[in-house]
């Protein structure tokens, strides 16, 4: 029962990461399990007061999450995909790009070079995907001896593998891969599988902890301990530099 309990509290507190407020996030995992129910039975479900639970199921309502039909007079509610709570967090990201668009406009150190930190897995795979979406359509992405199971391994675990290739492939993103001689096999079977994908061999480089990966407009130096730990400098001089150095690497390295 105690597992049960922790479980519902951890997923409570995770719907109110996504938006929702506590008493909207008990109502609408107590509607998971039915259809057209009447409030009486959510309130027993939730122990909320009543107006509680009628307040919750209208904003519930506004969010798309919930629905009700009239039965005999009566309202009786249910539950809409959870997959709606997917495009809340969306809407919220467009909104949220909006402004930082507005905002930008007027930040005193927009031509300045940025520097950012991104810390743990989660943290690592979302920074990710945002710099794949910001890329120019048509970009490349230049990557030196990165641990590239280890990569792979965190998109997949957190569901993002698939995605983070169909959008490649969508913005026509290519990637070089300057890797070590211990990695050919994996790298030779990479190049045959993924979309806009090639590397060579750089002599007596050897894989460790820390990636290199440069961008159009950034360099990220990526360490992959116990958790991803990922420091982001947004220059595009800087960027033009580090493909300078890329450049006559993959000029000196072989197949």
């Amino acid at each position: 029962m105690s597992k049960i309990i922790d479980e519902n509290a951890d997923l409570l507190k995770r719907l109110e990461e996504f938006g929702l407020t506590d008493k909207e996030a008990r109502v609408y995992v107590a509607l998971l399990p039915y259809r057209d129910i009447g409030s009486s039975k959510i309130i027993r479900a939730t122990g909320l007061h009543g107006q509680f639970v009628y307040d919750a199921l209208e904003k519930l309502e506004q969010k798309g999450l919930a629905k009700h039909v009239v039965q005999n007079g009566r309202k009786k509610f249910s539950a809409n995909t959870p997959n709606r709570i997917l495009s809340l967090i969306e809407e919220k990201k467009l909104a949220a790009q909006s402004v930082v668009r507005q905002l930008q406009e007027r930040f005193v150190g927009a031509h300045e070079q940025d520097f950012e930190v991104y810390q743990g897995d989660s943290a690592f795979i979302a920074h990710q995907m945002e710099l794949l979406r910001r890329a120019p359509e048509g970009s490349t992405y230049d990557v030196i001896a990165s641990q590239t199971e280890r990569y792979m391994m965190t998109l997949e675990e957190y569901g993002m593998a698939e995605e983070y290739e169909i959008l490649r492939r969508e913005r026509n993103i290519s990637i070089r891969y300057l890797g070590a001689e211990s990695q050919r096999e994996t790298l030779s079977n990479r190049e045959k599988e993924w979309f806009n994908w090639t590397y060579k061999i750089f002599p007596g480089l050897g894989v460790g902890l820390m990636s290199i990966e440069i961008l159009p407009e950034t360099v990220s130096f990526v360490v992959y301990g116990d958790t991803i730990l990922d420091f982001t400098l947004t220059s595009k001089e800087v960027a033009d530099g580090y493909r300078e150095f890329f450049n006559a690497a993959w000029n000196l390295a072989a197949r």
